[in-house]
């Protein structure tokens, strides 16, 4: 490209960057070079002339203050913004060598950065202020012993007379750029000015840029793409960049695009699975308005380019302006500064098909592309002017044909001077011949090809490892994995790169030792975290398989591709294994690998001091945590664990959660909020996460709540008033749309997930005609576990003849609330019977179960009350718990010991205090103790409401439910709940106990007062059906007798069936949600129907199937069922252990 015709008069200088900035600085002193922005509120521009003058004041001060001096290794340890630029060009600008890197965290070993530190012999590491306290305060990070640590924001810490500009040529050392592989041993690439200028002009002529063009970078400034592409290329062009945090990107992706259409970028770019990322996560409303129109070039490189991606973005955002030869594939690496080959514009991007079995055997031949045999391969762009590119036979160095694949090699201005203090590896890698002689040449350890002026890469010499751009060497990973588990064998790990859903993966195989009784699962948690912690990388799949069984050569070197071949062909000798693809987890991708690393960095949160964290924001905590956890928040410190030590539930921590994020403003990250347990994680996570001002926060908030319970206000200072203002004045974003809502994003993505399994979606299957030892699905009869029908009751003939004699009678609704014209005689009749079928004085009938629980807990209970339920509570309880504005306390399950302890030191400080237990728990198909929670409740005077939905009809010799089971006084319990829709055919729920209750209940509880009456057809169905259990008790003992053969068959064939006994809930816990979902579909093709029960609906490790049974049953099909899961499990890799049920 002609650069007098781009640049007309302006053309830049070309012998280092020092000169190029000072050149747009006189040209341009007031356009902007940089802008850092989230997309949405903040906006912060730098113009050339101001970027010129911090450069230089800074640069001053390292001088003569810093006593830097020329060719002194200096470390870049900037979080994203407008610094790191600044302290870039300061250290070119002083003549010192910039080495960038990503900054340590806070109590985290990073032994990348010790190494670093070591190889480069850095003495100086620049940063924000806020990291240099973090890094360099009382508590040194011990990676960066040694090296002196600078906050260059500071204003402090500028110079401009003091500054002196050193002999600077092209031959310089401007930057070491240490390749992302290796953490034991990184090399540092040695790139002078005129690597970095060359590779600048090269990337003009790739690109083709527009006289005006804007940049739009949310790249890593660490990483050579985000250097070279984000930074140094607009400033050689002389443009605007617009930078971004790449967590803004990863958080939101549609920020990038919505920066693309809000500034006008022209060219932006990232590795693949950025795009794919915008693919799979934008959702249709999040499109909406944007304008990709301007879009000149998105480059795509730093992984495997796959052409699905390319066609997927082409196609999702064409409509929205994108222009489909905008796609630039190119390659490059850290060693030849950044670009190897790209372009042309015309045509773009350029893709091929070869026949893939010839491409597995190294040879090049062109297909069609319906052609059974092809392989569609992009072309990563052209050979560039001033370049050679030769394809390489590895072993005999001769060059090979045309139609061969064959290992890169480079021959490039911009190739780096070698490695740093590596002269054999430099020799090895920069300073290969041919075996004719010609050289010197890279050798990028890549394979590939040219084909018809395009480059084309088919994988890989060396085993690097390279997932979502981040680039690992596999023997520094399976080192960690030695070092995590005392179980694997040492030098018998592989780490490997392995392509799945459309990415590469990162997976591990590892042999472990012949033990016993080992907690396999615990092993490979340790794995995943220590890879996490060390690498900054989660693996995808960990397979532990037996001794001796990993692919090795005849000399003991472990074969990583014969190990890959192994998980794909399914020939490895399994003892364990995690599989990212097959766990139905929560959370998008980006979640789901950010999930690992938060584990691994809060894990050593023990360490916290005070002098981690700001006091104000943890007292704020501390009161939000006591406004909920009540007695149990007595004793708080900074490693107090919420959920563990104060026994916290779900819904309690997300009070807590919320009640917070009002206090400080903004929202906490979704993975951030699942993983953060401590107070002193809380108080980390709210100074990163929510926005600036935090402590004036805190502290207005305390002296307005708190009461004088902490330390006298201090007089805030200009800058905290400031800061709270704009604090009180910071809009929230608004969500006028569910799509927008972080729930809907959850749900969706958990539904993707599961898509991702193959296994089809088991929930609202639609069944045909009438549900009960079997059902029809699809036109295909099944057994049927899946219906709570316990007693045959619905499609009864008598039961069905009931409800439609009611239809005729009364028509199919009462029109009107009962309170107004809806009673109707049968609503008293089926009052009545179930007060004298419970054993008390009165009832009432309300149309819905779960409205039944909220309505009325909500209603006789308020706030200065207090509610103490069972842990493993309906999940109405709990919400009508919460609606009533009463203290919330869960006990331990089933654990009448546990709430008498809590009554003994909570009673007299609560007026009503209103304890809720079921009598049969629908998860897990055990039973209360009746007769020991009613000690309990009369011992502390307290209320005790039973919730009988699966207990009415299934317990006691005559279905009678709890009172008859313990043969109890049923006025002993104050408020009988129940449902109609199990063991009585109907709908709705009702609510029995003393006439006073019932009376207050009928005149004045919202939920029925407001609600229409319940439908003659319910009423009468479910009247019709107590009265047949009264005339056909039979039924409940063929249910029990059922119920036990169920459960002993299970035990027999060493099913987990957990608490369960006496009941017709019978779990099959599998500890796998997948496991779960898989065994249900294969039991559904065995013609049994019964659901799985997945997280979050539980905890992971309590996944299960659900197996409902009833009267109805017939040995043959419980007996069939039984074998049939046992066999399945057993098929899915469980060691069943067989017992002798009792």
């Amino acid at each position: 490209m002609d650069f007098q015709q781009y640049y007309g008069n302006e053309i830049p200088p070309t012998d280092h960057y020092v000169s190029i900035l000072e050149h747009w600085a006189g040209l341009r002193p007031d356009s902007i070079a940089f802008m850092f922005t989230d997309v949405e509120e903040i906006e912060l521009p730098m113009t050339y002339g101001q970027l010129w003058k911090e450069v230089r004041a800074l640069a001053g001060y390292l001088q003569s203050r810093c006593r830097i001096r020329p060719g002194d290794r200096v470390l870049l340890l900037y979080p994203p913004g407008l610094d790191f630029i600044v302290g870039f060009f300061a250290c070119h600008a002083a003549g010192a060598v910039a080495v960038p890197a990503f900054p340590p965290r806070k109590n985290r070993k990073a032994s990348r950065i010790r190494s670093i530190v070591v190889d480069a012999g850095a003495k100086w590491a620049l940063t924000t202020n806020q990291q240099a306290e973090q890094l360099g305060g009382e508590v040194r990070h011990g990676d960066l012993m040694g090296v002196q640590i600078l906050g260059t924001d500071d204003p402090e810490c500028r110079n401009l007379d003091a500054y002196r500009r050193p002999s600077i040529d092209g031959d310089t050392l401007a930057v070491m750029q240490y390749t992302s592989g290796s953490t034991g041993s990184p090399k540092g690439v040695m790139l002078t000015q005129r690597n970095l200028v060359a590779n600048a002009q090269l990337i003009f002529h790739a690109f083709e840029p527009r006289a005006k063009s804007v940049g739009i970078s949310w790249l890593p400034t660490y990483h050579d793409m985000g250097l070279v592409g984000g930074i140094l290329v607009p400033v050689f062009i002389g443009c605007e960049n617009v930078l971004m945090s790449p967590m803004t990107f990863l958080q939101r992706p549609t920020r990038w695009l919505r920066a693309i259409s809000k500034y006008g970028g022209t060219i932006t770019g990232g590795p693949n699975f950025a795009y794919q990322l915008c693919v799979d996560k934008i959702s249709e409303s999040e499109i909406e308005g944007l304008d990709l129109s301007s879009l000149q070039i998105a480059f795509n490189g730093a992984e495997p380019i796959r052409a699905a991606t390319l066609d997927a973005f082409r196609r999702k955002f064409e409509p929205y302006g994108f222009n489909p030869s905008a796609s630039l594939p190119c390659y490059g690496m850290a060693e030849t500064t950044l670009i190897v080959t790209g372009g042309p514009s015309d045509p773009r991007p350029i893709i091929k098909s070869f026949d893939r079995t010839e491409l597995d055997s190294k040879r090049v031949v062109p297909v069609e592309d319906d052609d059974a045999t092809a392989r569609k391969l992009v072309g990563c762009g052209a050979v560039l002017p001033s370049e050679t590119v030769l394809i390489v036979d590895p072993d005999t160095r001769e060059e090979l044909p045309a139609d061969s694949i064959g290992e890169i090699w480079v021959s490039s201005p911009s190739v780096g001077a070698g490695y740093y203090g590596r002269k054999e590896a430099t020799e090895r890698t920069f300073k290969a011949k041919t075996a004719g002689g010609d050289g010197p040449y890279l050798r990028t350890g890549d394979l590939g090809f040219l084909f018809d002026g395009q480059l084309y890469v088919s994988g890989r010499l060396k085993d690097m490892i390279v997932v979502r751009g981040v680039n690992r060497y596999p023997q520094d990973i399976e080192e960690t994995v030695e070092r995590a588990s005392d179980v694997v064998q040492a030098g018998a790990v592989a780490a490997f790169a392995m392509d799945q859903d459309n990415r590469e993966q990162l997976a591990i195989v590892a042999e472990v030792a012949r033990l016993r009784d080992v907690d396999w699962d615990s092993q490979i948690q340790a794995i995943r975290r220590a890879v996490t912690d060390e690498h900054e990388l989660p693996p995808d799949a960990v397979y532990l398989v037996r001794n001796s069984s990993v692919p090795k050569t005849s000399s003991g070197k472990i074969q990583r591709h014969a190990c890959l071949h192994a998980v794909r062909d399914n020939e490895l000798k399994l003892i364990a294994k995690w599989v990212r693809w097959e766990e139905s987890g929560t959370g998008s991708v980006v979640a789901s690998d950010a999930r690992p690393m938060i584990q691994a960095a809060t894990s050593a949160s023990a360490s916290l001091t005070d002098a981690d964290v700001n006091p104000l924001i943890v007292q704020a905590i501390q009161y939000h945590v006591r406004s909920v956890a009540g007695e149990r928040a007595k004793q708080l410190s900074l490693n107090t664990n919420i959920v563990l030590d104060l026994g916290l539930d779900s819904l309690e921590r997300l009070e807590i959660a919320r009640n917070l994020e009002r206090t400080f403003g903004g929202r906490f990250p979704e993975q951030v909020l699942d993983e953060i347990e401590t107070i002193g994680e809380t108080a980390i996570a709210i100074s990163r996460y929510l926005p600036a001002g935090a402590d004036a926060r805190a502290e207005a908030m305390l002296t307005g709540n708190a009461n004088g319970s902490v330390a006298a206000k201090r007089p805030a200072t200009s800058g905290e008033a400031s800061t709270a203002l704009a604090q009180e004045r910071a809009a929230v974003e608004p969500e006028d749309q569910v799509e927008q809502f972080a729930e809907y994003r959850r749900l969706k993505a958990t539904m993707e997930q599961m898509r991702m399994t193959g296994v089809p979606n088991p929930f609202f299957t639609v069944h045909d005609g009438i549900a009960a030892d079997t059902t029809v699905v699809g036109g295909k009869k099944l057994i049927s576990f899946a219906t709570y029908n316990y007693l045959g009751m619905s499609g009864h003939p008598v039961v069905s003849e009931a409800a439609a004699d009611a239809v005729k009678k009364y028509g199919t609704s009462v029109s009107a609330s009962r309170l107004v014209s809806g009673e109707k005689p049968i609503h008293r009749q089926l009052e009545e019977t179930l007060a004298k079928f419970i054993g008390v004085d009165d009832s009432i009938l309300m149309v819905g179960g779960h409205a039944t629980n909220e309505t009325t807990i909500g209603h006789l209970v308020g706030e200065g009350d207090l509610i103490l339920h069972d842990a493993l509570s309906h999940n109405s309880i709990v919400q009508g718990a919460l609606l009533s504005g009463a203290r919330r306390r869960p006990f331990p399950h089933n654990d009448f010991a546990a709430l008498d302890r809590t009554l003994q030191e909570l009673r007299s400080q609560y007026r009503r205090v209103l304890i809720v237990i079921e009598g049969v728990y629908s998860m897990d198909g055990d039973f209360s103790n009746l007769p020991e929670f009613i000690k309990v409740k009369k011992k502390h005077r307290a209320m005790l409401m039973v919730d009988e939905a699966h207990s009415l009809g299934t317990m006691g010799k005559t279905g009678h439910g709890m009172a008859e089971f313990w043969d109890c006084d049923a006025r002993d319990v104050d408020i009988w709940m129940g449902t109609l829709s199990k063991s009585a055919a109907s709908c709705g729920g009702y609510i029995a106990g003393s006439a006073a209750l019932v009376e207050y209940l009928r005149y004045t509880a919202p939920g029925f007062v407001f609600s229409v009456g319940m439908p003659p057809a319910q009423v009468a169905a479910a009247l019709s059906a107590l009265q047949l259990v009264e005339k056909e008790p039979e039924r409940v003992e063929r249910l029990r007798q059922n119920s036990e053969l169920f459960l002993k068959l299970c035990k027999e064939a060493g099913l987990d069936t957990g608490v369960s006994e006496q009941t017709p809930v019978v779990p099959v816990i599998t500890g796998n949600s997948l496991v779960a979902l898989r065994l249900s579909n294969r039991l559904k093709g065995d013609g049994i129907n019964v659901q799985p029960i997945l997280y979050p609906a539980v905890e992971e490790s309590a996944a299960r199937l659900r197996y409902f049974i009833t009267s109805e049953h017939s040995e043959d099909q419980i007996r069939t069922t039984v074998e049939r899961t046992a066999s399945h499990l057993a098929d899915l890799g469980f060691a069943l252990q067989a017992t002798r049920a009792t």
